[in-house]
């Protein structure tokens, strides 16, 4: 996977995360304190996030960091055990 496939998947992951939550993006970027055209860009893959990014976002949203993870560095997967 490419790096630019891989900030998109993230940005799709965190959006899906994000309105699962019932909250806009408008709210998150409030909660983390990142600025709204910066948190949108990342999550169309236009850049990439950091690790603080991403700690700012989990806290906002209440999801631990983990569950920006795909699917394949989860404990289970790599474990050898199906992932849920």
């Amino acid at each position: 996977m490419s790096t630019t496939d891989t900030r998109k998947w993230l940005g799709l992951r965190i959006e899906k995360l994000i309105r699962d939550k019932g909250m806009t993006k408008r709210a998150v970027s409030e909660k983390s304190g990142m600025p709204y055209s910066s948190l949108n860009s990342k999550l169309k893959g236009y850049r990439g996030f950091d690790l603080d990014d991403i700690l700012a976002i989990s806290e906002a949203i209440g999801e631990p960091p983990s569950s920006f993870l795909p699917p394949q560095f989860h404990a289970s997967a790599l474990a050898g055990k199906e992932t849920e």
